[in-house]
């Protein structure tokens, strides 16, 4: 075993190819995927030109190539290193592709900050790893890392979640927790025991919205540390929760203070925000690529010296 580990480090100095275990071998391919065997989502959530709206999270960037045994540089997206290092089975999306390709990810180390090295199968010297600058490498979102911590979650684990209060929230969610009549009073009921007992819903759970996103805290801030993750939430509008033609939205940042519960089981999550925060919303502007072909002239052009 020692000899083994001697020559893997030989190897990855020289950058030369590594040697895989038999069992290595074996585990690489029980891993590929039985076709037409998956799921798919709804196809009004699906953005064709992005591959992480239909079952894939991405690992990161290639950047170009590392030295002329076929190595590349790649940009890490994924807070697991082990999915960059870890042989088994990518998925590798090319710039002028729309979906991703199965390949085997042969080996991987950590290079310098946010880069790794990774040896992608059938990729053996300079010149095919050129061609490989600009794609981008993904998981299946099934595939999960392996030393999750219990306060860790994958961003496809919080989209989608229900978001309700821990307690109330300010005077209006205590007066919308009442359940009144047409005459402005109170409703009563029996209760079990035959006393009178009156009917008001605790404003502890009431229903905020649904996590329609994370932004992750590198993208609001460059310095490592001060930033924190938030979820982007979108809420109802009215009284029952009546949506909107443009869905207003609310971020909330990830934080145990603000939000104490995630329960992924239940597909719920509970949060206590501080006055005012729900009321910073805003409307996500949304940008539609419309193809197709333009006159070469116009008809105002045609008919201008007419």
């Amino acid at each position: 075993e020692k000899n083994k580990e001697l020559k893997k480090k030989i190897a990855r100095k020289l950058n030369r190819k590594e040697e895989i275990d038999e069992e290595t071998l074996q585990a690489m391919k029980r891993e590929k995927r039985k076709r037409n065997k998956r799921l798919f989502p709804d196809n009004k959530t699906i953005d064709p030109y992005d591959p992480t709206t239909y079952g894939y999270t991405e690992l990161g960037t290639i950047l170009g190539p590392h030295g002329v045994h076929g190595l590349v540089k790649i940009s890490a997206s994924t807070n697991f290193p082990e999915r960059l290092c870890k042989p088994g089975i990518r998925h590798l999306k090319a710039p002028n592709r729309r979906s991703p390709r199965e390949i085997g990810l042969l080996e991987g180390r950590h290079r310098l900050k946010n880069e790794y090295l990774i040896k992608l199968e059938a990729i053996g010297d300079r010149n095919e790893a050129v061609k490989l600058r600009g794609s981008v490498l993904y998981a299946r979102q099934e595939e999960r890392p392996e030393d999750m911590n219990e306060d860790e979650y994958l961003v496809t684990d919080l989209v989608g979640l229900d978001v309700h209060l821990v307690t109330g929230y300010g005077e209006d969610d205590l007066e919308d927790a009442l359940d009144y009549d047409d005459e402005g009073e109170v409703e009563e009921v029996s209760g079990e025991n035959g006393d009178d007992e009156m009917q008001a819903k605790s404003a502890s759970g009431k229903f905020v919205g649904t996590i329609r996103g994370v932004v992750l805290a590198e993208e609001m801030c460059t310095i490592p540390g001060l930033g924190q993750d938030l979820l982007e939430i979108v809420l109802p509008r009215g009284r029952h929760g009546t949506p909107s033609w443009k869905d207003e939205m609310v971020l909330i940042p990830m934080v145990p203070s603000i939000v104490p519960t995630v329960d992924i089981e239940r597909q719920i999550i509970y949060i206590d925000p501080p006055g005012g925060l729900l009321d910073l919303t805003y409307v996500k502007e949304e940008f539609v690529r419309i193809k197709g072909f333009l006159p070469e002239t116009s008809s105002y052009e045609e008919n201008k010296y007419k």
